[in-house]
């Protein structure tokens, strides 16, 4: 959920790579340098605010990535750290500066809060590592930002169900963690679109904290009371808001599924073919990351901040998802070096950056 996904369950790793530019980092404020750097031998440490299903997904491609450069001699080592308790800004930022300490070449940065990090972050870069922060915007000018488009996520996880609806009929809207960065730019769009949809009517919005079985208990509270729901767009859930549904012996409505084995499988084992779709962002910028900073510390030119392409399923992807994922494996773009360069060209032209092929 890393959007910050916003699930809570798990465990957590890390990636590696180098430093030689000098000043904040070789990401400050802006492009990074041109000069040579460093390409081989280069340690990296990974932060975690906190784990979840989606995290772990990030982190276990993130983890096969370094393994593969570790064997060609471009990682010496990697570190992950998952700060405990809940999502706590605080233990974060200790933990931040624990990892300094060792002196890194790379620091990757997943935050628990994009304000209150922002110190640790800048003292990372003073100590002359270079310091990435996914998944997240931060205002810290020594830091790259690699991330997914938060307002385009709440596009793709609305358009296609006011489509599938053929734009009218009482929908419920399932939001995610209000008051987060993410939530806040996601939900903003989707009533802006919703503008343009004079026959749709928000019958009821839900926090479903982008969880199906806090949908499915969200959903449940307030159903005796609407009049018949045509969608439920939002934050993914769509196996709790399906089940929800059905519970109270309603037609299912269009809904986001998540992008994990499990909740596929459901989709496609319940035959759900009314236009439902799954959208959620890619746990695969974890890799993405790795390989924007070894482009820095190579002394490459790379945008301030880097902008991914959400992960997107329809119904005529469903098959190839479902029968290639584990139940809680999330789907995820495969990035490699190719690609990830491919993209810092593309947004360094003001052009969207495009997923690498499925392979």
């Amino acid at each position: 959920m890393s959007f910050q996904s916003w699930r809570r369950i798990g465990v957590v790793a890390a990636v590696a790579a180098t430093l030689t530019l000098t000043g904040c980092s070789a990401g400050a404020a802006g492009d990074g340098g041109d000069g040579a750097g460093k390409t081989s031998g280069i340690s990296v440490a990974l932060s975690n605010g906190f784990v979840n299903g989606w995290r772990l997904t990030l982190i276990d491609k993130f983890e096969k990535e370094a393994d593969k450069l570790k064997k060609d001699g471009v990682v010496s080592k990697y570190t992950t750290v998952n700060a405990p308790g809940e999502n706590s800004a605080t233990e974060q930022a200790s933990q931040i500066r624990s990892l300094v300490l060792q002196k890194p070449d790379m620091l990757i940065v997943i935050p628990a809060s994009s304000t209150a990090l922002v110190p640790a972050v800048e003292e990372a870069c003073t100590a002359g590592i270079t310091v990435l922060v996914l998944d997240a915007d931060m205002k810290a000018p020594c830091a790259h930002i690699v991330r997914n488009d938060y307002a385009k996520w709440g596009e793709v996880s609305l358009v296609p169900a006011l489509k599938a609806i053929n734009g009218k009929g009482d929908i419920i809207i399932n939001r995610g963690v209000i008051g987060s960065q993410p939530e806040e730019e996601f939900n903003k769009r989707q009533h802006e679109i919703l503008k343009e949809y004079p026959d749709v009517k928000v019958a009821a919005e839900v926090n479903g904290y982008c969880d199906g079985s806090t949908a499915q208990k969200e959903i449940v509270s307030v159903l005796g009371s609407l009049p018949p729901i045509s969608a439920v767009p939002g934050c993914i859930g769509g196996m709790g808001v399906v089940q929800a549904f059905e519970s109270a012996g309603r037609p299912d409505p269009v809904v986001v599924f998540d992008t994990d084995g499990k909740s596929l499988k459901f989709w496609k084992d319940s035959g759900i073919s009314n236009g439902s779709f799954a959208a959620l962002t890619d746990p695969g910028q974890g890799v993405a990351a790795l390989y924007v900073g070894l482009e820095l510390l190579a002394g490459k030119k790379v945008p301030s901040t880097v902008v991914l392409p959400l992960l997107e399923i329809g119904q005529g992807d469903l098959d190839y998802w479902a029968g290639k994922l584990s139940a809680d494996e999330y789907a995820a773009y495969p990035w490699d070096e190719e690609s990830v360069n491919a993209a810092i060209a593309a947004v360094a032209d003001g052009k969207d950056a495009e997923a690498p092929a499925l392979k």
